[in-house]
């Protein structure tokens, strides 16, 4: 598949996540519950997400990875326990849409980061995911839609 790179500008977008540390071989089935339990504390609150899933990666060693996992929502909302409040930041943004498996995500994101370093975008915080395909709903793992964004400046 033919990657397409751009730079846009985003808003902030109001969210709800879960933050925590894992080891890599153990992030797959980590965010199937921490997606839940985000989207139960939602539901539970009388409200719907405003978009898909994300994971947003604050930082990796190899190893172990420091992200938080949420969704978006409508507007503000009050986090509880282990549910935080917060946003998705505002400003410009390199992205990239993969299609295809999870396990082709790493390609993707380094063909990102080489295309960034080459256009002259330097990194500006912290990258995520939105999870595009519920993989519930489309066993066909080549349809499985995950977009990327990247702050940058």
């Amino acid at each position: 598949m033919r990657l397409s790179f751009e730079t846009k500008e985003i808003g902030a977008q109001p969210m709800l996540a879960i933050r925590t540390t894992s080891p890599m071989d153990k992030l797959e089935e980590l965010l199937g519950s921490l997606f839940g339990e985000v989207y139960g504390y939602i539901q539970e609150r009388g409200e719907q997400p405003a978009g898909m899933p994300f994971s947003r990666y604050h930082s990796m060693d190899g190893t172990t990875v420091d992200l938080e996992c949420g969704m978006p929502v409508a507007s503000p909302m009050e986090g509880k326990d282990r549910v935080q409040a917060g946003e998705l930041p505002a400003g410009s943004v390199a992205t990239v849409t993969h299609l295809g498996p999870y396990d082709g995500l790493p390609q993707t994101w380094s063909a990102l980061t080489e295309w960034m370093a080459s256009e002259g975008h330097n990194p500006a915080g912290a990258p995520w995911e939105v999870y595009v395909t519920d993989p519930g709903a489309e066993p066909d793992q080549s349809k499985w839609r995950t977009e990327i964004y990247f702050p940058v400046r």
